[in-house]
Formats: C-alpha cells, structure tokens, sequence
C-alpha cells in the first residue's frame, strides 16, 4: 500500500468509526418534536399528553439557553402548572432586569415620561401565548410542541428578530384536561367512537366555564395565571388560543362583534384591531384561506382570559377559534356542507378569501395555529417601543383621569355579614395586581362613617378600569338602537326584529352578587391607609361561657364550621326565632352547638381555622337541630357544568356529598341510603335519556331512565328531598304532574328577554331555606324559570296501603317571588312585567317529602356567593 492508499484508507477508518450526527445535534442539539414523540405535532390521529409537553419542554431545557421552564403552582387535580419562557440567550441571562422593566411601565407610577422613553427603548416585549383551556379543542396544544422548537432553532432572519426583541410567556391553561382528553380519544381511535364526546368534564369543576371563572378566580389554574399576569410578568400583549372557527370559515380573529366594554381603553382597542389585522394578513401572505373576521364574539362580558379581563389591566388580547373536525380526526367538507349564505363563496371585507372545502386534517389546524403565534410574535418585535411605551402610557391615563373624575374607588366597611366571602374577593384583586388599602383610621365618606380596617380599592392606579368593570352597575346596551356600532354596511339601518343576543352574560356587579357591602367614592377619599399584600378576615374563636356556642349564619363559611362540628359529633340546632346575648343581636337561622357535646378545644380549632366568631352562653329559644344529611348529586355521563361547580361549592365548604350515577337512581332504593337529592342545571330530556345508543362506548349511554324517574319520585314520597336548580325542574314538574307551572316557557324573546342579568327578588323571611339572607335580595337570571300554580290535586300513593293511590292536594309554598317592580339591577332585561309577582322558587311537600325548585341558578358558576346559603339551607332542610 503506498502512501496516497494509506492515507485514503486512515480518513475512510475515520469517517466510518464516528457515529453519524442526528439532524437534533445539527441544529444546536435540540431534539426535534416528531423525534420526541414519534410523529409530527399534527398528524392525524395523534394526540398528546400534558406529560409528554412538559416532558419536551423540560428535554429542550437542558438543550438550549433560549428555553426555560418555570412552575406556576399546582392544578385542580394536583398535577404542576408551567409556564415555558422563550427568548434570546442575552436576553435569557438577565430576565429579572426585563422583568423590572415591564413592571415599572406597566403600574406607572413614579416614573416620568422621559423615563418611560428610556425603559421602553431598554426593554423586550412579553407576550403571553395560551392554549387548551378547553381541552376539546385540541390543535392550541399540540402547536405549542412545534413553536417553541421553531423559536429557540430558527435560523432565519424572521425568528432571530423575534428572540431578540420578545419574551415569550407559553402557557397550557388546562394541564388536566388535556391528558384527560388525549387519553380518552387516544383509546377510542380506530373504533365507532373515535369522535365521541368527553363522558366527564375536561376541568374538574368548571369544564367549558373554566374560560367563564376570571371575574372571580375561584379555580387554582386561573389563580395562577393571574398571578403571573398582573403581579410576575405584566405582559404587553395576549394571545389566548381556541376552536373551533365559525363554519365554513377556517379560523376566526379580531376584530370583534360589539358591543364592546366601556372599561378599555381605546389605545387597547385600536392594538388589539391591528393584532387581528397582522393576523389576516399572515394567512393570506401564507396562503391559508378562510380567515374570518367580526361575527359572533363581542367584547363586553369580563369572564374570558381574553378580552375585558386581561383589557382592564391594559393589556391588547386577542383569542383565535381555529376549525378542527373533532379532536385530531379528518374530515372532508363540500360546498354543499356550506350554510346557504357561504356557498357561492362571495368574499368581504372581514373575510376576504373564503375557504372552498376539501379535506380538513388537524395538521391544517395546527399549521394554522402556528402561523397566528407567529403572527403576533413578529407584530410584537415590531413594534417593540411602541407596545412597552403605550403600556406606561394607558396606566398613566388611567392613573389621572380617576384623580379627576369618579368613581374614585370603592370602600368595603369591616364590618361585613360575610367577612370570608370579602376576603376572598379582596385577596383576588390582590393577586391579579390590583392595589388595595387598608385604613389605620375610622373615617367618613359621604355621610357616612366606616370603622378602621376598612378596604378602600381606588380606580386612580394602572388598572383602575379593571376595579370599575368589576364593581359598577352594568348598563348593557340594545343593539337595536344603535346600528352604526354592529352594522357593516353603506349606513344604519332601523332594526326592528328581535332583541340582538350577547355572547354571554351582559350584568355581573361582583359585590352584589356575593351579598357584599361596598360603597362607590363620588368624592376623592384623604384618609391614613396602609398599601397590604393580604386581606385577612376577622380571626375566629370562642369568647365566654354558658350552656351553648353561638355563632352567625350570615358567613358562609359558618356552614363549614357546621360540617366539622357533625363529623366530631356535635350537636347543631337553628335558632327559630331572633334572640339577643350579651347584647348582641342574634337572626333567626343562627346556629347553636350544645357545649357537651364537642370538646372546647375541638371547637376553638374549627372557630379558628374556619375565622367564625363563636360567643358562649345561656341561650332560652327554640330551636331545630340539624342532622348531618346523607347528600348525593346527580352525575350524568353527559357532563355537567352545574354538577361540577355545585360540587366545587360543596368541596369549598366541606359538604359530605356523593355522586349519584345513572346505574345508581336505576337500580332504586335510594331513600335507605341519602336524605337528599340534588339535579343541577340540566334538561329533563338529557337527564332521563342521556346519550344515544351508538353514539359513546355503551357504559356511558342512557340516562336514568324512565325506571329512574319512577325511583326519585319513590324517593321523595319516602321522605326524601329533591332539589333542582334551573333547568332540572322541568322534570318533576312534567314528570311528577306537579300543579306548577314555568310562565316563561312558551314565551318568544321579543317578549321577554333577560341574558344573563342581575335582578330582583323578595325572599320570604320566615322559610328555612331563606336564613340568612335579607328579605330584598338578588337572583342571577339567565334563561330561567317564573312559576305560578295550578290549582288541582294530583295522584299519589298512599303510605298505609302499599301500591294503593289517592288523590292527595298539593299545596306549593312559595320561598322568593319577583316583586311587583321594575327588576333590573344591573344588565339588561326587556318585559319584566312578564315574571312580576310569580314565584322564583318553590318549595313543594310531596308525599313525606318535599321537592325544592330553584328558578334561577343558586350560584351562577360559583360566583353569586350570597345565594349559596340557598342551596346550603336546602341540604339542611
């Protein structure tokens, strides 16, 4: 071998013996998605898991310095949230100088204008990208693999400018939800039921509401994201993430339907306009069809991630509603699938390139989703000064016009009837960023005198429209008459149909609901006060002596403090009438524990922990004792939304409670083992047939059926309770031949019209299941019941001869009617006279039972806490 063949075979042995390169470590050592899981982020009949995302996103951690992954705190079901930020590597490296930047520009105050210039010059943009908090809509998620491989490998001149000039904050909204649905379809691929719906909610509480709960944020995934959002990150834009598009239009985009929320400032509206506008753009120039604009989502209702939520704290938000068939399944669309208007595909100004059909597979939308992300990403390295400034600049303005104009702010007096529930709400404005005082002083404000430790909420701060969304008086406007705001054409045309439907709901007025006292600030307020971090309710804790415990009924959590008290035993009675005790004023309702039957130091513990004031003493009144009631719910496999938050509700004040199944109210017997019943808010129809035969694998089919109806009306004839919150009454009214009748049910909109409004309702004084609440009161009406009766008796057997029936008088007693007045509180509402003077909620003796129907929802997702001592009495009833 001579030299030249020596030297060709040392390079060949060279060559040979070194492993070959994966493309991963060709690209800076980042592992490619499709190698991480086995195929592309998109592929049809592919779905992953919660774990499998944050396992990638922790594998490219280690990877990379322009990925990191932080923990955002635990779920509803005990898994861990994250949060995965992506940037440059220089920017990476001193993430809290940029986070200090964006706070200063965001709260606003103390910087002046020339350092704001200086700031926004300095600073990078965050913005928040989120995805799945509806778990069904599957494709957000599965983009989030492949986007963030894009940003931390792009080598092109596009993406470099986004790391540099960005930080992006990843979120997954619904970490359990989405392992609950991949699991699900990932079982039932290839089989009839691959497309069948979830048979449980895809959040343990909340499911499709969970993008209802950020007017409140009693759910610990929202927690979290608020937390970041107005405390942590204070980012300068927002992207929420959803299916499914409008059909046939692929994806759905700002700008939005009006109305649109008065308590935004218009520089947002206008940026959250161009996010949508960069967006149409992005798809046509990528030459992805059917971008529609405007129709269906307006921007008036607080509760979504996006919108006036995240809006009232200055932050441009757009959501997107992506097209997907189901879960990650094609499917193939012609013309003749079109509603009638989009079939001869005439373009227009807010969907300019109409999609033509053909076949939809979920990489389509995952492409789709990506192009969006991407969209706003570049719009934000864009116009970098431009977002960080205008952020100092809205917070400025809002700061100074509420020096000079009311609301000043609002005043919680402390001394409240519910002081958990207050603390509750102040802590949630605590953590969502907004500033809250204490007063180290008595003082007064307009005539009228409030004790030291109140909580004063001033609108003058950066996010002061978010506190006067909250608390003010809804005026929700009749598009009817203003067809300049909604009407896309040459000029206003007179509208003269129907009342134009909202989105969701169009009054909320947060204190009202939750049965708390706040006072608006007409004037300015100059008091001593004291910036706090937590509001702490009154402590708890027993003060004197004498044969009994006494403590309020008014304080929901007083009802825990009872459920702990039964399960060690104690004895619990209602007082029947009003009493006075060491000169204090006691209601009718409040609660008595004799002193012999629990330890002291057993009590004090549950008074402390539960912040429920207990006085001892010798109590001379009659009284009813309470039992600890054997609860079940009823749990359908078509899943529940109204069954989830009873059962939040529930769990929050330590309820013993079961799930009832449909196999369970069919097989009967169901006095021997509970005292009470309750339906949620659910149609007659689903709950008696439940899903199709075919349409779920055959555990989850049927409802109870007409054997279970015969069950629960057995049940009750035996002593039982029945309660039905809404929509569930229609089924013993129909089905038991109640002499009750629903005066709304035939009744067309034009008529009467109410979507979701805050209104009146007098509560009888002396009914158990009103203790605890004044004799005016509120009701949360949305697409609910007014009763009136039917004079009549009804069949019904007879207790002393076994299969014998007798014509027995029912006599329904009415618990809270609507007065004979205008209703409105705050919303909207046309024809109120319709529902004037009849009865909202019913309570009906039936054999030697009683049935319970709640007309309108007794906690509107959780969120009308005054009227969950309603649902609370009528477990106890």
């Amino acid at each position: 071998m001579n030299g030249k063949q020596q030297i060709k075979a040392l390079i060949l042995l060279v060559l040979f013996s070194v492993p070959v390169t994966p493309l991963s470590t060709c690209l800076g050592q980042v592992t490619p998605p499709e190698d991480y899981l086995g195929y592309k982020p998109g592929a049809d009949f592919h779905l992953a898991t919660y774990e499998q995302l944050v396992g990638y996103f922790d594998l490219i951690a280690n990877q990379t310095d322009r990925l990191k992954v932080f923990d955002m705190g635990p779920t509803s079901e005990g898994r861990r949230m994250k949060v995965v930020i992506i940037s440059s590597e220089e920017t990476m490296a001193d993430l809290d100088k940029y986070k200090e930047t964006v706070r200063k520009l965001s709260l606003a105050r103390d910087i002046s204008e020339e350092v704001a210039k200086r700031l926004a010059t300095e600073g990078k943009v965050v913005v928040w990208i989120d995805s799945g908090i509806h778990a069904s809509e599957t494709s957000p998620p599965m983009h989030q693999f492949q986007l963030a491989y894009d940003l931390v490998t792009g080598t092109d001149p596009k993406i470099r400018f986004i790391r540099e000039n960005t930080i992006l904050l990843l979120v997954e909204a619904n970490p359990d939800g989405m392992t609950l649905v991949a699991d699900w379809y990932m079982k039932n691929v290839g089989t009839q039921y691959e497309v069948s719906r979830l048979p449980v909610l895809y959040q343990k509480y909340a499911g499709h509401d969970n993008n209802r709960d950020f007017i409140i944020a009693n759910l610990v995934e929202t927690q979290n994201m608020n937390r970041v959002i107005g405390r942590e990150w204070y980012p300068e834009l927002m992207y929420v993430m959803h299916e499914t598009a409008p059909f046939p239009a692929r994806i759905w985009m700002p700008p939005n339907a009006d109305p649109v929320n008065p308590n935004t400032h218009p520089l947002v509206f206008r940026w959250k306009n161009l996010m949508g506008s960069a967006m149409g753009r992005a798809f046509d120039a990528a030459d992805q069809p059917g971008a529609l604009s405007r129709i269906g989502f307006d921007l008036w209702y607080p509760g979504y991630q996006a919108g006036p939520n995240v809006e009232g704290h200055n932050i441009p938000s757009v959501l997107t509603e992506t097209a997907n068939y189901r879960y990650a399944t094609p499917h193939y669309y012609t013309i003749r699938d079109f509603p009638e208007q989009h079939r001869d595909l005439i373009p227009g100004t807010f969907y300019p390139s109409p999609w033509v059909g053909g076949w939809w597979r979920f990489k389509d939308a995952v492409e789709y989703n990506l192009t969006a992300s991407k969209s706003i990403l570049d719009l934000a390295a864009r116009y970098r000064y431009d977002f960080l400034y205008s952020k100092y600049q809205v917070g400025r303005d809002v700061i100074e016009r509420f020096k000079k104009e009311p609301p000043y702010g609002w005043i919680f007096p402390a001394n409240q009837s519910d002081p958990n529930s207050t603390a509750l709400l102040i802590n949630m404005l605590i953590n969502y960023g907004i500033e809250v005082y204490q007063a180290d002083e008595a003082f007064e404000h307009s005539g009228i005198s409030h004790k030291k430790g109140a909580a004063i909420v001033p609108t003058s701060q950066a996010f002061g429209l978010y506190v006067k969304n909250l608390f003010e008086k809804q005026e929700y406007p009749d598009l009817r008459k203003y067809g300049h705001l909604w009407q896309g054409i040459g000029r206003a045309q007179k509208w003269d149909g129907l009342p134009i439907a909202p989105y969701d709901g169009v009054g909320w007025t947060l204190q009202v609901q939750m049965g708390i006292e706040a006072y608006a600030m007409s004037v300015p307020l100059d008091v001593k006060k004291t910036l706090i971090n937590e509001f702490v309710s009154p402590s708890g804790g027993i003060t004197g002596s004498g044969s009994h415990y006494v403590f309020s009924n008014t304080d929901n959590y007083s009802f825990m403090a009872v459920n702990r008290i039964l399960n060690e035993g104690g004895q619990v009675s209602r007082a029947l009438e009003d009493f006075t005790l060491g000169g204090e004023k006691y209601g009718r309702g409040t609660f008595l524990v004799r002193s012999g039957s629990i330890s002291r130091n057993i009590l004090q513990t549950i008074a402390s922990e539960a912040h429920i004031p207990m006085r001892r003493g010798k109590v001379q009144v009659d009284t009813k004792r309470i039992r600890k009631s054997r609860i079940a719910l009823y749990k359908s496999w078509a899943a529940n939304m109204d069954c989830g938050w009873i059962s939040y509700i529930f769990d929050k004040y330590e309820f013993p409670y079961h799930h009832l199944t449909d196999a369970e109210v069919k097989a009967g017997h169901l006095r021997s083992r509970f005292d009470v019943i309750i339906l949620p808010d659910q149609r007659s129809a689903s709950i008696i047939q439940g899903h199709r035969k075919g349409t779920m694998p055959p555990d989850y089919v049927g409802g109870i059926t007409r054997d279970g109806v015969e069950n629960l009306k057995v049940f009750v004839e035996d002593g039982g309770v029945l309660i039905c919150n809404k929509g569930s009454v229609e089924l013993p009214i129909k089905e038991f031949n109640l002499p009750v009748k629903n005066v709304l049910q035939d009744v067309k909109p034009d008529s009467f019209n109410c979507p979701g409004s805050l209104i009146k309702v007098n509560y009888e004084p002396n009914h158990p299941i009103t203790l605890g609440l004044q004799e005016e009161g509120i009701a949360y009406f949305s697409r609910g019941q007014a009763f009136e009766m039917i004079p009549g008796t009804i069949e019904i057997e007879n207790k002393v001869g076994k299969g014998v029936s007798e014509k027995e008088k029912i006599s329904p007693e009415i618990v809270a009617s609507y007065p004979d007045e205008s209703l409105l509180i705050s919303g909207w509402i046309l024809g109120d006279d319709v529902i004037r003077k009849k009865a909202a909620i019913l309570d009906v003796p039936f054999g030697e039972g009683r049935i319970v129907l709640f007309g309108f929802n007794v906690h509107n997702r959780a969120q009308a806490y005054l009227t969950f001592k309603l649902l609370f009495n009528a477990v106890h009833y």
